[in-house]
């Protein structure tokens, strides 16, 4: 009896793994480095399925579960640890608990299986020559690290055509530069451009074209950049000059100011000189005039009663005593004896 229960039970689970069959057409999906894993669904009239996706890089043992008991036929996996490297992806149906075995995916290598979208495209006229077109190309973002980061060497391929003729198509391949100079191109004319994305050997990896970019070529008028460069450069030597000439001219007059501000020439005024003289507060100052000093007196003459005349008539010419004005002086006794009995008959006068 318990033979036969073992023996049901084992028939019942191979019977409903038989009834889940693996998903069908799994594939990965990559563009500028992100992954998405795709299947469809086998042909079974079992209903209300559901998946689980899982990845492991090749390195390691163990799988990630990213998406389960999802009812669609996708998985986005995001942005996965590392560009480098191999991949491998697997999926299995779920149902009432019962599981399939699992789908796996070949290793996948992101450098070499991603799709490297369109670059960014410019273009700028310039001049110099005749109809030149600056082509500038920005790499595209990628999900994981960057363009030149990923792969050791980039190239561009790049086409470009007259607008009028799509026909007549001209190329450079295996550019190494983002920034590229078409030339010689007719003038006055409309080109447009496109470029690709190359990754040489080993990865061999050539990605998508951009839109066609378009803009018109050059005329023979036009300045180079050296030239407008050249003319901006004496422009501005030319206002330098202009401000700095006055401002080195002004230098003397400023410097002479500031000598005469700190020594000034100051004459003083002649009563001025004489006060302080006087006051012997300044003696240098007093020894710098050379001009005599004039003495300024009054002579005082004094007669007597009896004989003023011959009193008077008998003292020296020496001996007339002077006065300086302004001066308190005591007299000497001959001359106060006379005084006293002198009589002044008329003021004195200065002499």
């Amino acid at each position: 009896m318990a033979f036969y229960l073992l023996i049901t039970l084992g028939f019942r689970f191979i019977s409903a793994e038989s009834l889940l069959p693996q998903p069908q057409n799994v594939e990965v999906v990559s563009y500028n480095m992100d992954a998405i894993v795709k299947w469809e669904a086998p042909l079974t009239s079992l209903k209300n399925l559901t998946y689980t996706a899982e990845y492991r890089m090749t390195s390691t043992a163990s799988f990630y579960t990213v998406c389960k008991a999802t009812k669609e036929h996708r998985c986005d996996f995001g942005k996965l640890p590392s560009c480098h490297g191999n991949y491998k992806f697997r999926v299995r149906i779920e149902l009432e608990g019962n599981t399939s075995s699992w789908a796996e995916t070949p290793n996948f290598s992101l450098k070499k299986g991603t799709v490297i979208g369109p670059p960014n495209v410019t273009l700028v006229t310039k001049g110099g020559a005749l109809g030149a077109v600056e082509v500038n190309i920005q790499n595209p973002v990628l999900k994981i690290s960057s363009l030149n980061e990923a792969y050791s060497k980039v190239e561009y391929n790049i086409r470009y055509w007259k607008k009028t003729d799509k026909k007549d198509v001209s190329e450079r391949e295996m550019v190494t530069e983002q920034r590229v100079r078409l030339k010689p191109l007719e003038p006055n004319t409309r080109y447009c451009v496109q470029v690709q994305v190359y990754i040489p050997m080993p990865h061999n990896n050539t990605g998508q074209y951009s839109k066609a970019a378009c803009v018109m070529s050059t005329t023979n008028n036009t300045t180079t950049d050296g030239e407008r460069r050249l003319s901006e450069g004496l422009v501005v030597s030319l206002v330098t000059v202009a401000v700095a000439f006055p401002l080195l001219l002004l230098v003397p007059w400023v410097i002479y100011k500031g000598k005469r501000f700190l020594h000034p020439k100051v004459k003083l005024p002649e009563h001025l000189k004489q006060h302080l003289i006087d006051s012997h507060e300044y003696p240098y100052l007093a020894s710098q005039i050379t001009s005599p000093l004039q003495e300024k007196y009054d002579q005082i003459s004094a007669l007597c009663e009896e004989n003023p005349y011959n009193v008077l008539t008998d003292i020296p010419e020496d001996n007339l005593y002077h006065v300086d004005s302004g001066v308190s002086v005591e007299m000497p006794k001959y001359y106060n004896a006379v005084a006293e009995n002198a009589i002044f008959d008329m003021p004195y006068k200065n002499i």
